[in-house]
């Protein structure tokens, strides 16, 4: 069902600010052909919903500014090379083009890589979808303005650094108030190790990247070729090896009956060299499709992830 004219309204006002800072009542008013009262009783919500996450708007004559100008995503598409940011558009570009399609329900993790899969989304004219997400990074706000997706936020405790929500209320059953599914979840991580599996840094976003796995019915997990064998000091794997052997072997299951879900990996191939350069190959079967690799493989619905702290 397609949003009210007002919600849709003051998320693209919400988006406009995080962008760029100040807003102009008169020029949305011009725009949206309401009154400059109306724009107004927007940022009221707006303000609102900007406390909820953290952030704080000052309102002045003619218009609305965030506390701190333009810095809100100050940092957030920083940190990378030319070449993992070449490498994080072209995962997510065909991500998007070869398993996002009309009438699927998404659940979105957060991150860089994830907040490209939404650009894509929007730039491929992608429609019909239903997407739940824990991230509010720039592109993913920008869906709310897409007359043919349905977006929830699922709110919680912001974490303003990694720009996402934690302790998501409703638990395992998350989704239950929105729909059922099937979800194709599209997971990302901060480093892969071959003997520990997929890690990150905060223990909470894992929680949520466990809840998301349990309502899937596919998993897609983006990582670009420099995360692999890759370590941080007291990361935490939400997968290891011992537990999780899905993760980093091809082999098939001791109970071929056993419920399963299917997990891709997908990966770039950097230049000169080939899909069976890669490390992962060492442990699962490639299949190279230009410059992206694949890697098929399955999560046993019997496995029980326990977050574990690693010390390097």
């Amino acid at each position: 069902m397609p949003r009210g004219e007002k919600e849709k309204r003051q998320q693209t006002i919400l988006m406009r600010l995080l962008r760029d800072g100040r807003v102009n009542t008169h020029d949305l008013s011009t725009e949206f052909g309401i009154t400059d009262v109306a724009i107004r009783g927007d940022f009221d919500d707006i303000g609102v919903l900007l406390k909820s996450r953290g952030l704080f708007m000052n309102r002045f004559y003619g218009g609305a500014e965030l506390i701190q100008p333009g810095q809100h995503y100050r940092g957030f598409y920083e940190g990378h090379s030319e070449i993992e940011v070449e490498a994080i558009q072209l995962l997510s570009e065909y991500v998007v083009r070869h398993f996002v399609h009309w009438d699927d329900s998404l659940l979105l993790d957060t991150g860089r890589t994830v907040d490209r899969v939404a650009q894509h989304i929007i730039t491929q004219e992608k429609s019909g979808l239903r997407i739940i997400t824990n991230s509010y990074t720039p592109h993913i706000l920008e869906l709310y303005t897409q007359g043919e997706i349905e977006l929830v936020q699922l709110g919680g405790v912001p974490l303003p650094r990694a720009f996402c929500f934690v302790k998501c209320p409703g638990g395992d059953a998350f989704y239950q108030p929105y729909w059922t599914g099937p979800f194709k979840v599209i997971l990302t991580g901060s480093a892969f190790d071959l003997d520990e599996g997929l890690m990150v840094n905060n223990p909470d976003i894992i929680e949520v990247k466990q809840q998301f796995i349990k309502a899937a019915s596919e998993v897609f997990l983006i990582l670009d070729h420099s995360k692999f064998n890759k370590t941080a000091r007291e990361t935490v794997t939400f997968c290891g090896m011992r537990s999780d052997p899905w993760l980093t072997t091809g082999q098939p299951l001791e109970d071929e009956k056993e419920p399963f879900i299917p997990l891709t990996i997908i990966t770039d191939i950097p230049s000169g060299q080939h899909a069976e350069d890669l490390p992962l190959s060492s442990k699962m079967s490639p299949q190279a499709d230009g410059r992206v690799c694949l890697y098929k493989s399955r999560i046993p619905l019997s496995v029980s992830a326990e977050p574990q702290t690693m010390s390097s």
